[in-house]
């Protein structure tokens, strides 16, 4: 055996085996953007199950009407989110790819939509911070409170933007990694 078998060999065996074929890799990639993307709706359909009671019940015992407007601007936009992101995700589900071109298709769409949800997600969130403050400003300006209880509701909705944005800056680099491992496996491919 001369060294570059040799050499090839032990590459093989310190990579893990053996490397897989184009379509072995379609298969994979393919199968792993769809279960993130089932988790993903199934997170947005969990979010939206306890969001939407929790808005009804808070703007059903609303005492003044700038909170029953606040619950039903964020009801509102849970709805509008749920419909886009559903909307945004059909089709592309039980999308498969059975050739290279569908594969490249399908991954292409994919990654469109992606984006798209990550741009929407944004303005959810703008939204979502405005409704919040307004809300916020208006329980606090309507009844007795202390120093301590205005500084935990503004402190927590800084919180929670904050939380969002970590989670939108996580996914667009997420996003990005897609993209650029799509590219590859394309000049692979192709």
């Amino acid at each position: 055996m001369d060294n570059d078998s040799q050499l090839k060999d032990w590459s093989a065996d310190w990579q893990g085996g053996e490397q897989e074929s184009s379509g072995e890799a379609i298969r994979l990639y393919t199968q792993g953007r769809g279960r993130f993307m089932w988790r993903w709706m199934l997170s947005e359909l969990t979010v939206a199950g306890i969001a939407l009671p929790v808005l009804t019940y808070l703007g059903w015992m609303a005492i003044d009407q700038v909170e029953r407007w606040a619950m039903a601007f964020l009801a509102l936009i849970t709805i509008a989110a749920m419909s886009v992101g559903w909307w945004n995700w059909r089709g592309s589900l039980l999308a498969s790819a059975r050739t290279t071109a569908d594969f490249v298709a399908v991954s292409t769409e994919r990654l469109r939509r992606m984006r798209q949800a990550w741009r929407l997600g944004w303005v959810v969130l703008v939204a979502q911070v405005a409704v919040f403050a307004v809300w916020i400003q208006t329980f606090l300006g309507n009844r007795a409170h202390t120093v301590t209880a205005e500084l935990f509701a503004w402190s927590w909705l800084g919180f929670m933007t904050l939380s969002a944005v970590f989670f939108q800056l996580w996914l667009d680099r997420r996003i990005r990694r897609d993209e650029e491992k799509f590219r590859t496996l394309t000049r692979e491919l192709l």
